[in-house]
Formats: structure tokens, sequence, C-alpha cells
């Protein structure tokens, strides 16, 4: 049978996106998804496209839904932004870890957006990676902390960008599995930690 087009999958996740009450059918965006939150539209179509087309988009999910992490998910459409993204740190409460992933568009069009989806989807598992480190620190109670663990586990480029290598090969094997692709996944597994530089970059700072 004659896969669909890409395009018409993205269509058919923005409606069942802004569909009112629709009954959820991806995992991370049942009722009872706490640690990984999607704050805009955006950013929920994000997360369903990657829940339902890449199996290492679902295990990291499901890997932050029962870790002590709080990831809150933005995307901001800017021209005025290039596309990226970044993990920032919002704080510690309890044992739990607060941090926001932005994912950068490019652009101020939400239909440019959709036609690259790919590519900012694999950025938000590039991110979600980094999330997932953060879970793995022995201690994370504020900025400076988590600056200094992703300098000690990544690779350190610049006063406030850090990456790390299994976030970088992450992205890459989300992207593959996004376009269908497969590949061996020795090179993504969970807590990875090598260094080497990286085209995505999470920012240790609680800017944006």
């Amino acid at each position: 049978m004659r896969a669909l087009p890409l395009v018409s999958v993205v269509v058919s996740l923005v409606v069942s996106v802004l569909a009112p009450a629709a009954p959820a059918v991806a995992g991370p965006l049942s009722p009872a998804v706490r640690n990984v939150r999607p704050r805009d539209t955006t950013a929920s179509l994000l997360l369903r496209f990657g829940n339902e087309r890449s199996a290492r988009f679902r295990e990291l999910v499901d890997t932050l839904e029962a870790s002590n992490v709080i990831v809150y998910i933005d995307v901001r459409q800017a021209s005025e932004h290039p596309v990226s993204g970044g993990l920032t740190f919002i704080g510690e409460s309890n044992g739990l870890r607060w941090v926001r992933a932005t994912v950068d568009s490019g652009t101020h069009s939400f239909a440019r957006t959709c036609q690259d989806i790919v590519r900012l989807t694999s950025i938000l598992g590039h991110e979600l990676q980094h999330a997932l480190e953060a879970s793995q620190a022995p201690s994370l109670v504020d900025e400076r902390e988590f600056a200094s663990y992703f300098r000690s586990i990544g690779v350190d480029e610049g006063p406030r960008v850090l990456d790390t290598m299994a976030a970088r090969r992450t992205g890459s094997l989300v992207a593959d599995e996004l376009r269908g692709m497969t590949r061996r996944r020795d090179d993504a597994t969970v807590a990875t930690t090598e260094t080497a530089p990286a085209v995505d970059k999470a920012r240790a700072d609680t800017g944006s």
C-alpha cells in the first residue's frame, strides 16, 4: 500500500490537535500525562507527531513521565529567532526539577512551521534528551548546578550554550524515524553522555 504523503499526515494532526473534546489516542497527549507539558497548540502538534511516528521519541516521553523532571514545551514562532532549540532551568521543588524546552520555528507562519515539522520535532527530541539528562543529575537545585552538570557531561560551546553527544544523536535518530528511515539505535541509548559539538544546543540559563 502506498504511504500517505507527509503533508496529509500533518493536516490530519492539525485537525486532531485543534478539535475540541476529541478523545486522546496518543500516549503523550493522554489526560494522565503530567511530566511532559506542551504549552501551546504548535507544541502539542509536535509532541503528537513525534509520538506517533518515532519510537525513540515515544521512549523519551515515556521515560520522562516516570522521572523527577517536569518539562514545559514552548514553540516560538518568530522570524527574528532562527530555527533552533534550547532547554532552560526553571527551578527545583520537593524533589521535582522544572525545565522549559523551547523550539524556535524561524517563522511567524503556522503553515511554514507545519511544513518544517520533521526538523522541528527532531529538535524537540533533542531537547527532551537534555531533559532526561537533567533527571540523571545527582543534584540540580539552581542554574549554577544546571550549567555545571551539563559542562561535566557534554561540550561547553560558550558561557551560555552547552550540548551533549546523546542529544545530538537522539535528534538525528528521531529525524530518521520521522522520515520513515531505519537505522541501528546503538548510539542513541538513553543516558549516553559522550561529548561532541552539535547544531541544536541546550541553553544553560533561565532565559530564552
